[in-house]
């Protein structure tokens, strides 16, 4: 029941009417009768710092982070904590002792998806869509499960060669940019190491909306499983194209119920009733 000592939650982010994360975590705090309620913000990128000031002053007792805010919300907190302090990206968010802490528990949700679907990493080429927040989680996990490379791209490409220069520098791994593929067609040398790769990975927001990344699938002669941190009721367009095609295709749901699952930890310092919290996702 919510009264005047209730503690505030929040998840924001630009969009975030999408989101699930109130659905699951709202009915494990309900469940453990924990006195928090959580909610979810939508908070464009030039409101993002007026925000944070905000929850300091309302004494917000944690809050998630999507996109696109993921790193630029870093320079507004007061520390980074664990693997947020490599990547330079957070989406957790921790009230302690009047200081805001920045954490990063999608390293943990994707990882553990890739276990769930028993996605073999190890020595396989991944191609990946996108080269902000989520994309550098993703590479992290990539490179800590053996990827033998990973081509990147992103339709800004200077940000898709700040990410591979990053992953070679900071986590060893090899990694090459390929040009958007819009409506250019692919050169050659593009085709080539195309035909290597073993898993898609989409760390963008298309999808949320319905939108169909520019996959060039008659190149992708060794493809086996394709994977989307977006995830939609109905699954995907990219998800739903790849299951056509007989390929292995999951989304986000499962990522993200286990790094809200770490999330719910942080904040409450209680471990996340994970059936519960499970149980919710699925009926929303």
């Amino acid at each position: 029941m919510i009264s005047a000592s209730t503690k505030l939650l929040a998840l924001i982010g630009h969009p975030v009417a999408h989101s699930l994360s109130p659905v699951f975590q709202n009915a494990a705090l309900q469940y453990l009768r924990l006195p928090f309620v959580y909610l979810a913000f939508d908070i464009p990128e030039d409101r993002l710092e007026e925000a944070v000031r905000a929850f300091r002053v309302l004494g917000v007792s944690g809050f998630n982070v999507t996109v696109p805010h993921k790193e630029t919300i870093c320079p507004l907190l007061d520390a980074l904590e664990g693997e947020a302090k490599l990547l330079r990206s957070v989406n957790t968010v921790v009230a302690r002792q009047g200081k805001f802490l920045g954490y990063n528990t999608d390293v943990y949700g994707f990882e553990k998806s890739l276990e769930e679907e028993k996605v073999e990493v190890r020595g396989r080429t991944f191609l990946l869509f996108g080269a902000g927040g989520t994309a550098r989680s993703v590479l992290f996990v990539l490179a800590k499960r053996g990827a033998g490379k990973v081509l990147i791209t992103n339709r800004t490409k200077s940000r898709a060669e700040a990410l591979a220069h990053w992953g070679k520098e900071a986590l060893g791994l090899s990694c090459e940019v390929l040009e958007w593929m819009g409506d250019q067609g692919l050169c050659g040398d593009a085709v080539l190491r195309l035909r290597s790769v073993s898993g898609i990975i989409n760390a963008t927001a298309l999808g949320l909306s319905g939108e169909m990344l520019p996959v060039p699938w008659e190149f992708l002669l060794s493809l086996e499983v394709v994977c989307d941190v977006v995830y939609h009721r109905e699954g995907t367009p990219l998800v739903q194209e790849a299951r056509k095609r007989g390929l292995k295709g999951f989304d986000g749901k499962r990522m993200l119920l286990h790094q809200g699952a770490r999330s719910f930890f942080l904040f409450t310092g209680v471990p996340a009733p994970f059936s519960i919290m499970e149980e919710a996702l699925s009926g929303g």
